[in-house]
């Protein structure tokens, strides 16, 4: 069972603060020797049908080792003579039959108890507490009624909660081991999945999230690419009342940060889902870097606020773009973006629309996931790129 996890007081009362003082408790591994250790209401069927079918696997296939090798060794040739025995009997009826009825009967109480299992993971309840999941390369979005997002799962407990999932490039899959619950996040459909965990867990700070803290796992379990592995994340269970809270500050706290701290403290953190693709320190990766590139069509052309406010970044297509021009032929008074701001507001939402020369369009589009402030944070980080180190943390400059 999940133990509460043990928080470090504050001065501040909110719990948002609280989860970046918190310290992370360890879980160990518990479970069985093929299942880890079910965390959800669903888990007990699961695990009553998989134990199962996988005793009957074991006690059958005992048995029939062990006929096989008596069966040889009985009947084995003895000496050079073969003995041909006419009256040695054909069948036997009562054997055939027994062989034939039996495992029909099993097959039959194991499809019962499979297609009982597949209703129930396939019906959420109508009172199921709603959060839709956005799947891309390379990452999870996860945004509640409220208007909050998080790129890691917190939900109420002793509540169902059902994740309305839908991909924004290619196949993916939600699976969640200690629930017991997966399903496919298919391009072009809308999935569902549902699942009820009665016991909180409590949050930790941001940045253990991705380690062995309080938490159970949530996987993409297709192949989806290159960072295939960083889609790994946590599910995090709250009581009510804490949930409540943690919702309604998620869902405020870019709009409550004062606007000189934004960049440097609501950019990094917002940075963390663009490190997938984008660097600072000038290497290659899926996407341009925002440091000054060391190789490839934007080698030296410097950082990419200074590149693109002087418009030498090079445009190969998109559904806006021409080849052989450049960003100046599309920033300026006039022309399709107006300020250099236009262009990285729309490359965020509308990330088709110009093609970066050496990079195809593999970016998602973040529209209706980041707002305008949060899309302004990113912009400003942009603008002082000196002062984040490599990883995207800020690095005060006048230390």
């Amino acid at each position: 069972m999940m133990h509460l996890l043990s928080k470090i007081a504050v001065n501040a009362p909110s719990l948002l603060a609280q989860a970046e003082a918190a310290t992370p408790e360890t879980r160990e591994l518990t479970g069985t020797f093929w299942l880890p250790e079910g965390a959800s209401t669903l888990a007990p069927g699961t695990d009553f049908a998989f134990m199962a079918i996988t005793w009957l696997c074991y006690f059958f296939f005992a048995g029939i080792v062990v006929a096989l090798v008596y069966f040889c060794w009985k009947y084995r040739q003895r000496g050079t003579e073969v003995v041909y025995q006419a009256d040695a009997p054909v069948h036997n009826t009562p054997l055939e039959v027994g062989w034939t009825v039996l495992p029909l009967l099993l097959v039959v109480a194991i499809f019962f108890m499979g297609f009982k299992g597949f209703l129930d993971l396939s019906t959420p309840p109508r009172n199921a507490y709603e959060i839709n999941v956005t799947a891309y390369q390379w990452g999870w979005n996860f945004k509640y009624p409220n208007g909050a997002t998080s790129d890691h799962l917190v939900v109420p407990a002793a509540q169902p909660v059902k994740l309305v999932m839908r991909s924004n490039d290619v196949l993916h899959s939600l699976y969640i081991p200690a629930f017991r619950v997966k399903k496919d996040v298919v391009p072009g459909r809308y999935s569902y999945l549902w699942f009820q965990c009665d016991e909180p867990t409590g949050i930790v700070a941001e940045e253990a999230m991705n380690t062995t803290a309080t938490g159970y796992h949530l996987f993409c379990t297709e192949y989806c690419g290159t960072d295939h592995s960083n889609m790994n994340r946590k599910v995090f269970v709250l009581a009510e009342a804490e949930f409540e809270e943690w919702e309604e500050q998620k869902a405020r706290w870019l709009d409550v940060m004062p606007d000189e701290e934004l960049y440097s403290s609501a950019g990094p953190k917002i940075y963390a889902r663009c490190a997938n693709c984008h660097t600072i320190d000038g290497g290659a990766n899926t996407g341009p870097s925002w440091g000054n590139p060391t190789s490839g069509s934007l080698a030296g052309l410097g950082e990419i606020w200074k590149r693109t406010t002087a418009g030498t970044t090079p445009v190969t297509g998109g559904t806006k773009g021409r080849p052989g021009t450049t960003l100046a032929d599309y920033i300026g008074e006039g022309k399709l973006y107006a300020t250099t701001e236009d262009y990285i507001r729309a490359s965020i939402r509308n990330p088709g629309e110009l093609l970066v020369g050496g990079f195809g369009p593999n970016m998602p589009s973040f529209k209706g996931q980041l707002g305008d402030r949060a899309i302004d944070a990113l912009i400003g980080m942009m603008k002082k790129l000196d002062e984040f180190d490599a990883a995207g943390k800020f690095v005060d400059s006048g230390n």
